[in-house]
Order: C-alpha cells, then sequence, then structure tokens
C-alpha cells in the first residue's frame, strides 16, 4: 500500500509522536489531504532545546493560523539554554486561548515568568498535568492558580510551607525534586487521592528543634512510592511504609545508612505492614572497613534467602571494593550506574537495560569486567581514587579500548564525558576511544587538555565530523567560588581559533566568557551554533549580552554573573 493511500486514523496515531513543528514541516504542503489533516488533529508542541529561528518561524505560524491553538493539548516551554523562550512564548499567546491544553512543562522557569501567566493558569480548566522546574519559593503562588483547574498529575521542584494546599486539589500523581521527611509526612497527610509519589531526593530534616512528625491517617490510597536518594536509617523508612499499607510497588535507593542493610528486618515489615507489595526495587550502600567485611558479606547473602528469591522472584546482585559495598536488585531500575573495579561480586550481570548513563571506571575497562550495558547514551570516564599511588598501572592504554565493547554496547553513546585531564594521557588515545563510539555528537572535556589535544590534526578532522555539542570545564555550583582555591577557567581569544578548527559544525557550545569580545568572536566564526550556554559570565559579558543577544540567531543562557577583580584577590565572591 502507498504511504499516501493509509488511512487518516493511522496517520493521526503516528502523529502524537511527533513534535508539531516536525509534522507542518513534514506534511503541511505535501497536498490539500495533509493540509487539512494537520489543521484538525491534536497537536504536542515541545519547544526544548529548539533552535532559535525554527522557534520564531512556528510562533508565526501559529499566529497566521490562530485555530492551531485550540489544538495543541500538550506544551512544553524552556528557559534551559534558551533563555528567554518562555517569556517571549507568553508574550505571543496567552496560555488560556489554548482551551485544550491539558498538559504544560515549564523548564528553567524565571521570576518574570510568573507574573505573566498569573492571570493565564486560572483559566486553564482542562489542565490535567503540571510541572516546572526552579523557582522553589514560588511553588504556592503557582499552585493557587491551578484550584480550578481538573489538574491530576504534578511534577515540582519542592513543597515547603504549602502541603495543606493539596486538601483543595485532587492530585493523584506527585513528583517532587527535593523533599524533607517532615514535608513527606504533610504531603500523605493532605494528599488523599495520591496513588503515585516520586521524590528525587528525600533529605533528613529530623533532630534537634525539628522532631518527626506522626501520621494521623493512612496513605490508603497510595500504591507506588520512589524515593531515588533517601537519607534516613531503617527505623525512619519503616515508621514511613506503616501508613501504606496498600503499597504494590516500592523503589529505594540509599547509601548512607548501614541499618537498612537488614534482609530480616524488611521482611518481617512487608509480613507485617506491606501484605500488598509486589514489586521492591532497592539500591543500598554504604562505607565499610576491612575488618567489617565478612559481616557486611553475610548481610547480603540474607537477600538470596527463599522469601526474596523464590516466594517473590526478588533476585539481587551485590558487591565491594576496599572501601564501599552495594545490594541492588535486578533488573536495575535506575539510568544511571557507576562501575569500579570490585573484589567480589554476585549475581545476573546484565540486567542493565535501564541504564542510560555510565561513569566507567579506566581499570574496569583494562580488566575487561564481566558486567554489560546495552541502551548507553552518556558514557563518562574516570579514574579511581588510588590511582595516583602508581597512576601508570590505572592509565587505560590503546590496546586495552577493544575491550570497552564488552562492557557497553558503544553504537548507542552519544555524548562521552572526561571530566579531569589526567583520565586521557594523549590526543591519540582520544581518537582511538571516538573511533570506537559511532554516534558520539557530544563531548564534555577538561578546557586544559582539549586545547592541547586538537593541535593533533588526526584528531582534529575526526571531531569536525563528528562532534555538534562540545562542554568545557561544566562545574557545580558554589556560593563560594574560591573556598578551595579553584578558579573560573574562561575561554581565551587565541583558544577561539583553535577550537574553530576542531569543531567547524558546533551546534551547542557549554563555557565560560570574561570577555564581551570572546563571545562575539564565537558568535562570528561558529556559523552553526543555536546555543551558547555559560556557568560563569562577568558584568561586563552581561551587559553586552543585555544590549546585543537579540541580534543573534543564538540562544546565550548563562547561570551566574561574577564579579570579576584581580585575580590574586582571595575574597572574590559569585554575585549571586
Amino acid at each position: 500500500m502507498k504511504f499516501e493511500l493509509l488511512p487518516n486514523e493511522i496517520f493521526i496515531e503516528c502523529f502524537q509522536y511527533l513534535n508539531a513543528p516536525d509534522v507542518f514541516y513534514s506534511f503541511d504542503r505535501l497536498n490539500d489531504r495533509f493540509y487539512t489533516l494537520v489543521r484538525t488533529i491534536p497537536l504536542w508542541l515541545n519547544f526544548e532545546k529548539f533552535k532559535k529561528s525554527k522557534f520564531n518561524q512556528f510562533c508565526q505560524i501559529i499566529l497566521s493560523n490562530p485555530e492551531l491553538k485550540h489544538q495543541i493539548i500538550s506544551l512544553k516551554l524552556s528557559n534551559n539554554g534558551t533563555r528567554g523562550q518562555t517569556g517571549e512564548f507568553l508574550s505571543l499567546f496567552p496560555l488560556n486561548e489554548f482551551i485544550n491544553l491539558r498538559s504544560l512543562s515549564l523548564i528553567d522557569l524565571k521570576e518574570e515568568n510568573v507574573e505573566q501567566l498569573r492571570p493565564m493558569l486560572a483559566l486553564l480548566s482542562n489542565l490535567y498535568y503540571f510541572s516546572y522546574t526552579d523557582l522553589e519559593y514560588y511553588i504556592l503562588k503557582i499552585l493557587s492558580m491551578l484550584l480550578t483547574s481538573k489538574l491530576r498529575i504534578l511534577s515540582i521542584p519542592v513543597f515547603e510551607y504549602s502541603t495543606s494546599i493539596l486538601e483543595q486539589m485532587s492530585i493523584t500523581s506527585l513528583t517532587i525534586s527535593s523533599c524533607s521527611w517532615n514535608t513527606l509526612s504533610e504531603v500523605l497527610e493532605y494528599a488523599l487521592a495520591l496513588n503515585y509519589l516520586k521524590i528525587e531526593r528525600l533529605y533528613n530534616d529530623v533532630g534537634g528543634d525539628y522532631p518527626l512528625n506522626y501520621f494521623t491517617k493512612n496513605a490508603v490510597r497510595l500504591k507506588q512510592l520512589i524515593i531515588n536518594d533517601c537519607e534516613a536509617d531503617f527505623e525512619m523508612i519503616e515508621k514511613r511504609l506503616k501508613s501504606t499499607p496498600n503499597l504494590t510497588i516500592f523503589t529505594i535507593k540509599t547509601n548512607i545508612y548501614a541499618s537498612v542493610i537488614n534482609a530480616d528486618r524488611w521482611q518481617h515489615l512487608i509480613e507485617s505492614s506491606l501484605l500488598h507489595l509486589r514489586v521492591f526495587n532497592f539500591c543500598f550502600s554504604c562505607f565499610i572497613s576491612t575488618d567489617s567485611y565478612n559481616d557486611m558479606l553475610n548481610k547480603f547473602q540474607q537477600f538470596q534467602t527463599n522469601f526474596w528469591s523464590k516466594q517473590h522472584h526478588w533476585h539481587t546482585n551485590y558487591e565491594h571494593n576496599e572501601r564501599s559495598a552495594s545490594i541492588h536488585t535486578m533488573p536495575y531500575v535506575w539510568n544511571k550506574y557507576t562501575l569500579v573495579t570490585s573484589s567480589n561480586n554476585y549475581g545476573n550481570l546484565k540486567g542493565f537495560d535501564k541504564v542510560t548513563e555510565l561513569v566507567l571506571s579506566q581499570m574496569t575497562i583494562k580488566y575487561n569486567s564481566p558486567y554489560y550495558f546495552n541502551n548507553v547514551k552518556s558514557l563518562e570516564l574516570i579514574n579511581e581514587d588510588h590511582f595516583d599511588i602508581h597512576p601508570d598501572e590505572y592509565m587505560l592504554q590503546k590496546d586495552q579500548i577493544k575491550f570497552l565493547n564488552n562492557i557497553v554496547n558503544l553504537s548507542n553513546i552519544e555524548h562521552l564525558k572526561i571530566p579531569e585531564s589526567d583520565y586521557i594521557s594523549s590526543s591519540s588515545l582520544l581518537l582511538e576511544i571516538l573511533k570506537e563510539l559511532p554516534n558520539v555528537s557530544s563531548l564534555e572535556i577538561n578546557k586544559r587538555s582539549l586545547i592541547l589535544f586538537v593541535k593533533d590534526h588526526e584528531l582534529r578532522k575526526y571531531l569536525n565530523t563528528k562532534i555538534t555539542t562540545l562542554y568545557l570545564n561544566k562545574k557545580t555550583a558554589t556560593k563560594r567560588l574560591y573556598t578551595f582555591g579553584s578558579r573560573v577557567e574562561y575561554i581565551q581569544y587565541e583558544e577561539v581559533g583553535l577550537l574553530l578548527q576542531a569543531f567547524s559544525n558546533l551546534e551547542q557550545l557549554y563555557c565560560n566568557f570574561q570577555y564581551f569580545i570572546h563571545l562575539f568572536l564565537v558568535l562570528e566564526k561558529f556559523s552553526k551554533l543555536s546555543i551558547i550556554t555559560s556557568r560563569y559570565i562577568t558584568k561586563e559579558v552581561h551587559s553586552w549580552i543585555r544590549e546585543n543577544a537579540s541580534k543573534f540567531d543564538v540562544y546565550i543562557d548563562f547561570c551566574e554573573i561574577y564579579n570579576d577583580y584581580d585575580d590574586d584577590d582571595d575574597d572574590d565572591e559569585l554575585d549571586l
């Protein structure tokens, strides 16, 4: 059957997996049938990481065809790397004009966006799903605008001082990025319709002036609970779970307290209070000393009894090295895994299909680890902490790179991260690694190393062909940058030319700028750039961006403005 003879029902089913701009650019002008079809079907519109010119083009399409606003049922706007996109869209299109909107996602929300949203959110009566990131202290102001909607699924950054608003809502599914134990108690008290709860980080605020709050009600409707980074001992976890008698799926990951690694206590809790539990995913890890190895090994083996492996089919894998030990259920359900050399492991080592981010010690490559990861998209190469004792022993060699394919399916890897210069000793070694990754397009690397490496002509040719996204000196934010004697590494004038020789097809660049002339040079020379993101910029660069950014077809984003004083001044601070 020819493509154009397929019934409309099949096209409508397929189009829901496509972004609205892709639907229009691909089908709008094919013929009259598709012209009419794309103007009558539901549309999913996602502007995340969207090129500025394409964003403007599609906004013009909506302005020229205002009826499209009635077709859009899902909308995602993002300021992450695309600074100002959300505000620009809201200034063109009041959200209340999207009368059929059911799903709204706002990434990296800014304070000025809240004022734009205030008159709009209250009128989205059909909204079913809402999520936003950042602006932690605006949760009450934002949620109070949604009380008249049909909201059921909610994803937010935090939930502090405002949990009682859940009594006025009918949320059935809630995701929280960061939450305290006492806040969790309040959420379960007020969100009586909740059947799904996911917490990315659950931290311990209990003790001293903040004692643990107790439940007065059981969360009888809660069926699934996921806690991905749990800071608690077994007693705290036990008290919470006793109030969720109908839980059927429980997922938890914790790496602080050894008390959670106790199979007998978990079995007693499950048999006495969690009678409906069918799926139990856990990952427990902790630091150990040499003399506690045998005791920990015995604790791990207790998770292999009939109750675990035969009665419930909860199978585990455990491992340990000289400093830490961990045990987790298989298959592994989290998307990030760190693999270092272990002196012991037990269980199925091929149940890691959900892992998309792998942190891999070069030692495991060198000794051909038995683990296998099939769906990794991001690969980070590290050295283990003790490599500085005999560094040559632990450094990866060219002839060992062939073992990498025995651990990871290399065809899926899109992003390669090498965080420190000492981890890769030469440009030729980096080239050999990149050659093994046929679909890699993104590279994160220490700037000083890269500047040395790109002098290699063969490596430059390969980078020009493959890499479209480059991260230089990506760091985690700190309130006071110089506390540990570190310095911001800005891109220099002469480095721009070297990078241009190696990354002529660059579309996204992540680096720091000290002088506006360097930013201007990058904008002028890298013709394919669509996004520039800086962790730190100076006030000079910030002023230039405010005056000139709109002239370029490039989103320019930054996280913090840095007070640029003399390098010898130890009191330099970030202007937060």
